[in-house]
């Protein structure tokens, strides 16, 4: 037992004081992952948040269900985009480093009103590969079925048909949305109503060793406290989502 102890003790020594970490992600979310030029927001968190610890990011782009399993299979340092829902131990996940929110986006020259999935019955939508999946059971007995539904991998596809006024709304991050929007300078005076239907999502970063986790959470509170986190997100024009976070906790908390 001692041995096998130590060899744990060598072993994680080893991985942390590496200088090359290989960070496994899903593939490409503009603006928070962009592979073509290894870039996007999560990315140059994780980068930047590694360098200080004296390390390199070297990323590996996998479709995004083989995420977690890379990690279990210890093939992997980092893994990033992930939470509880993934079946992942919550022993190995960071502090929460990025939130995302999905929610309906309608042309506001349309005049729909969205208050709850329901409203959205009989209208054209386009969401977001594996909505129907990820957004729940209510969702998926009320639109998924709807002859006008429709799934789309390509997301900047989803932007162009709803700007041009091909569908009633799509279902999609606001973030992401909103980077794909302002892409096109022929949809910049085109206004836009966003519907919150669904609530944030915090994500974590995996990472099994817990020296290199424990450095990257003391590392990420330092940049939020000197408003490193907050330039990054306006580099790559993110809403900051965490606000809506604590709120949405101290709702469940008061309930």
């Amino acid at each position: 037992m001692r041995i096998a102890a130590l060899f744990t003790v060598l072993l994680y020594s080893f991985i942390a004081s590496s200088e090359q970490l290989d960070v496994v992600v899903g593939w490409d979310k503009p603006p928070y992952v962009m592979s073509a030029d290894h870039s996007g927001f999560e990315l140059e968190l994780t980068r930047a948040i590694l360098k200080e610890l004296g390390h390199e990011l070297s990323p590996i782009y996998v479709p995004f269900g083989r995420t977690a399993r890379l990690l279990k299979d210890n093939a992997v340092d980092i893994a990033l985009t992930l939470n509880k829902a993934h079946k992942v131990s919550a022993d190995i996940l960071s502090d929460p480093y990025v939130v995302y929110q999905n929610v309906v986006v309608t042309r506001e020259d349309r005049n729909i009103a969205v208050s709850d999935l329901a409203s959205l019955r009989g209208k054209s939508i386009i969401a977001f590969q594996t909505a129907k999946n990820v957004l729940g059971k209510e969702y998926g007995n009320t639109l998924a079925s709807q002859p006008n539904y429709l799934e789309m991998a390509r997301q900047d596809r989803q932007v162009n048909m709803l700007m041009l006024g091909s569908v009633d709304a799509v279902i999609m991050d606001r973030n992401i949305f909103s980077y794909f929007k302002a892409q096109n300078d022929a949809y910049a005076d085109d206004a836009v109503t966003i519907h919150e239907l669904f609530p944030v999502s915090a994500y974590c970063a995996g990472i099994p060793n817990p020296e290199l986790r424990a450095q990257f959470n003391v590392t990420l509170k330092k940049f939020f406290e000197d408003g490193r986190y907050q330039a990054l997100l306006a580099r790559f024009r993110l809403e900051n989502l965490f606000d809506k976070l604590v709120e949405q906790q101290s709702h469940i908390n008061e309930s």
